[in-house]
């Protein structure tokens, strides 16, 4: 069967017999060049990565240095990960091609993955300059850009590139994302529209629109565009999520919506994640309701019987390690403070740190991140499936999730236990609800041994606090007391809006009646909207609190927002979710806190790090002691302006802070959980 005869089959669809007919040429003939690269083609089309590297590899063989070959070789390696070996191969087509725009267009995005982003970019330009028309370089040119958090210049490129290519539904699609990010609300509702002009059908649009109609203040459109999305694609769990996100007004119990969605659809599991983040905020839900509700995301999305890690592991006990952690916030976030400052620490010739990273937003920060690891993945694109087995080829020893439920988690990738020993730290703050999880790293005030009933992992007390806290060095300096300028104390909270409801307001309101002429003041950029403004308001007036003892702020960049901490005297927490990050923060600027203790682990966020940190005298037993703790402040303006001066110290001083502490801590408690597995194992 001749080789013309493979292509003609083929092109026509039937791979199987190509494959045959590919075959046949080199068994009659000798190392056919040609075919061996038609059977690698056909093995990457059919996923079978190994079968096609080894193809490449011998077409190669049999004509040395072949753009083509090598374009293809390339492009296999890519899909398994070995991006360093595949930039090899593409940067070697590319000199012996160079006008090859195609070949060009996979080293470039060879180099993003990889994280080579400059030198991506100046690749992504090379192949538009050879191919103006090139919209799939335009397109990852600017998510490469948006990725960066340059959503100004990926617009910029999406605009010239929907200029080309007027009739193409994803260059608007990307624009729109684009310019949303970059806050043009109307021009990326227009970018929606249009792409829904040329794909009237697309559920992914109209969730996209009906976010920034939301953001827009167009709710009643906002809605239209989620049910849309849903009448097309009646599983599109972010519409659904949407509608929910519609009713924080308090129209509708949010957690009720979620329950009620997964009632219908009970395999949504970023529904099922958003419900559990939502439960977190609600104080009438029991800690068994809440520990119920986590497990039964366990029971829904059920791990495989087999692991996914590979039977010879080695588990040798006292070998360097390879540590994955996978987040969606590797960035300005909480964990920019708490896990990159352990991540540097780590003792680099015991612990080698793979960072995957699932979220789409990047920022200064994430540079950071990215030089704190050994290795760095990109995997937003990734399936479940496809990630477990990235890191399978990794050899991963150890996997940490940081994110919990939060977006852009990967909790059904754990779930296929790609890692021999899986962990659960960071961000989020109770169990996750899966049994292939096998330890969660926490203390003995935020997960008191009593509450071990709640968590299917087995909870690990490795530390005094389960986080430490690295200040940054643009911190300013501690004010003095606003009080005397004020005529009596100033109250606040920086803490996020979506912490903040009925019950943090009542208990502020008990505070502000046991202190009659002092007020409180709400800060963060969320309270520039009147609406947001207006419902609180309503909250303190329900509770007694008139408007002339209100006040808001609205933050501003962080060096702004640390500074801002000089307009209060003391911060109140919130309830039932706990300051956590802010009570660090308020502390290094020498701000008293405040806080009364709830019922789960976020609510015990700011008790672990007063007591640890410097302040234990700040945690009540009750919102009575709470009161009483707050006339006290008030009664004593020099005890006050003393605390100024010594909270800061105190806390720098402190266990929290001691982040060479804490990372000798951590990492002993891996290398104990990694010898204990290590002995079953062998």
């Amino acid at each position: 069967m001749s080789l013309e005869r493979a292509f003609s089959l083929y092109e026509s669809g039937d791979r199987a017999g190509a494959r045959a007919a590919a075959e046949n040429v080199i068994t009659t003939g000798a190392a056919n060049a040609e075919a061996l690269h038609l059977l690698a083609v056909i093995a990457q089309d059919e996923k079978r990565q190994a079968d096609a590297e080894d193809f490449a590899r011998r077409a190669l063989a049999a004509s040395p240095g072949n753009p083509l070959y090598l374009n293809t070789l390339g492009n296999g390696l890519i899909a398994q990960g070995r991006t360093a070996e595949a930039i090899t191969a593409l940067e070697e087509a590319v000199k012996a091609a160079p006008t090859q725009a195609d070949i060009m267009f996979n080293l470039a995005n060879a180099e993003r993955q990889a994280g080579r982003h400059e030198v991506a970019i100046d690749t992504y330009h090379r192949v538009i300059a050879l191919r103006p028309g090139h919209i799939g370089a335009y397109n990852n040119l600017a998510l490469l850009l948006k990725s960066l958090g340059d959503a100004e210049m990926a617009a910029t490129v999406l605009i010239e590139a929907a200029a080309r290519a007027p009739a193409s539904a994803e260059i608007r699609f990307n624009l729109g994302n684009a310019l949303h990010m970059s806050g043009r609300l109307n021009a990326a509702e227009s970018a929606y529209r249009k792409v829904l002009e040329l794909t009237p059908r697309n559920a992914d649009a109209y969730v996209n629109l009906g976010v920034v109609l939301r953001e827009g203040g167009q709710r009643d459109a906002a809605e239209r565009a989620f049910q849309a999305a849903i009448a097309i694609n009646p599983e599109m769990a972010q519409a659904y999520v949407g509608l929910a996100d519609l009713t924080d007004d308090g129209s509708m119990d949010a957690v009720a919506h979620r329950r009620a969605v997964l009632a219908l659809k009970p395999d949504l599991a970023a529904v099922r994640s958003s419900l559990l983040m939502c439960m977190q905020y609600v104080p009438g839900l029991s800690r068994a309701e809440i520990a119920a509700e986590h497990k039964k995301f366990g029971e829904v999305h059920v791990s495989p019987a087999t692991p996914a890690y590979a039977p010879s592991h080695d588990f040798n006990p006292n070998r360097k390690l390879r540590v994955g952690v996978v987040s969606g916030d590797f960035r300005f976030h909480a964990m920019a403070f708490f896990a990159l400052p352990v991540f540097k620490a780590r003792p680099k010739d015991q612990i080698e740190l793979i960072c995957y990273a699932t979220g789409a937003k990047a920022d200064h920060h994430t540079l950071q991140f990215r030089e704190s690891a050994d290795l760095w993945r990109d995997v937003r694109a990734l399936t479940p499936e496809a990630l477990a087995d990235l890191i399978v080829r990794d050899g991963v020893d150890i996997l940490i999730d940081l994110a919990g439920h939060a977006p852009h988690n990967r909790l059904l990738t754990f779930a296929r236990k790609p890692a021999p020993l899986q962990v659960a730290w960071g961000d989020y703050v109770d169990t996750r609800g899966l049994e292939a999880i096998d330890i969660l790293l926490g203390d003995a005030i935020q997960t008191p041994p009593e509450d071990d009933r709640y968590y299917v992992e087995r909870v690990v007390r490795f530390a005094p606090d389960y986080i430490c806290y690295a200040p940054p060095d643009y911190a300013p300096p501690v004010a003095t007391s606003p009080a005397p300028r004020n005529g009596g104390l100033t109250f606040g909270s920086f803490s996020e809006a979506t912490k903040i409801g009925p019950a943090a307001v009542a208990q502020w309101a008990a505070v502000l009646r046991a202190v009659p002429n002092a007020r409180f003041f709400l800060n963060g950029y969320l309270w520039t909207d009147g609406a947001r403004q207006g419902k609180i308001i309503s909250l303190f007036m329900d509770n007694g609190i008139g408007t002339e003892r209100l006040s808001f702020g609205a933050g501003g960049d962080h060096p702004t927002f640390l500074a801002q901490y000089a307009e209060v005297d003391a911060i109140i927490d919130t309830t039932p979710y706990s300051g956590g990050l802010t009570t660090c923060e308020s502390l290094l600027m020498g701000v008293p806190v405040l806080t009364v203790p709830g019922d789960r682990f976020c609510g015990r966020h700011a008790a672990a790090h007063l007591v640890n940190g410097g302040y234990p005298e700040g945690v009540a037993i009750d919102e009575a002691d709470l009161a009483a703790k707050a006339k006290a402040l008030a009664a004593d303006p020099a005890r006050l302006a003393a605390l100024r001066r010594d909270i800061r110290a105190n806390f720098l001083a402190s266990r929290v802070c001691n982040v060479e502490a804490f990372a000798k801590d951590f990492y002993g408690a891996l290398r104990t959980a990694w010898r204990a597995l290590a002995t079953q194992k062998r």
